[in-house]
Formats: C-alpha cells, structure tokens, sequence
C-alpha cells in the first residue's frame, strides 16, 4: 500500500479553463477503494495537472489478480461545459508467497494395516495444494518416520 504509479498526463490544445482541470477515476465498486489518484498541479494555469495512481488497500493476487481501471481528463468552463477523455489503465498483481500449503481433506490421517503388508504397499494417498502461482505455489512433501503407542515387549 501506499505505491504510487506515474500516469502520462493528458494534453488539451485549449487553455485556461478550457484546459484540463481534473482526473476521475473509475473502477469496479468491489474494488473502487483498492485504488485512487493523486492530482498535483505544479505549473502554470494552461499547464495540466500531473496525476499518479495510489494503492491504498491491500493486494491480493489470489481473490484478484487484474484490475481494469479507468482514468477520465476532464476539461470545462464557467458555463458548465465540458468535455472529457480518458486512458484505459491495467494492473496486473504479480504474485507473492504468502499462502501456505494445505492437505486437501480432514486435518488429521489415520489408517490401520495388517501386519503381513507386503512391503512398498501403498497404504494411503495425500494430496496438497497451495494457492500462490508458478513457483510459490508448488508444494514439497517428505515423510517422517516415527512410532506411536508401540510396546517392545
């Protein structure tokens, strides 16, 4: 949060109030508060507004990961005329290693075997996932050996 992106700033052959004096943002309601712009006016009257687009909630590439934003120039005078137009803005979220992996089913396994099993029996299958893409989302196994409730004598 907080990032921001520099956004080409629109031209307009009019001048004074006949030039641009403002951006609007448009994007979907669902995601309307992840993002919003910043306008700075440095220069001059016939001079127009920079403006810079801030994220200002929390990325998620799992529940999105592109925004399709909308940005407007708007130009006007006293009589309430205007005219506006704008740039298409894409964003895509690059993802991040933030999900561990998960078992898919119960949370715990257990299962009885005969005590003839042949050995390199396949006694239970396990399958885990992980939400993250590409690399981030590949999962690692590896077995433990251990004993439980076993009397020697």
């Amino acid at each position: 949060m907080g990032t921001l992106l520099l956004l080409p700033t629109a031209t307009d052959t009019d001048f004074g109030d006949f030039s641009v004096t403002g951006y609007r943002l448009q994007a979907d309601s669902d995601v309307a508060d992840t993002f919003e712009l910043e306008v700075t006016r440095s220069g001059g009257p016939d001079e127009a507004p920079s403006v810079q687009l801030a994220v200002r909630g929390a990325l998620d590439r799992e529940l999105y990961d592109r925004y399709s934003l909308r940005v407007y120039a708007m130009d006007g005078d006293s009589r309430g005329a205007s005219n506006s137009g704008w740039v298409d803005v894409l964003v895509n979220v690059v993802d991040v290693n933030d999900n561990r992996p998960v078992f898919k089913g119960a949370g715990r396994y257990e299962v009885t075997i005969p005590e003839n099993l042949s050995p390199y029996t396949m006694i239970m299958g396990l399958e885990a996932f992980d939400d993250d893409e590409g690399p981030n989302g590949q999962v690692r196994t590896s077995v433990s050996n251990f004993l439980s409730n076993v009397n020697p004598f």
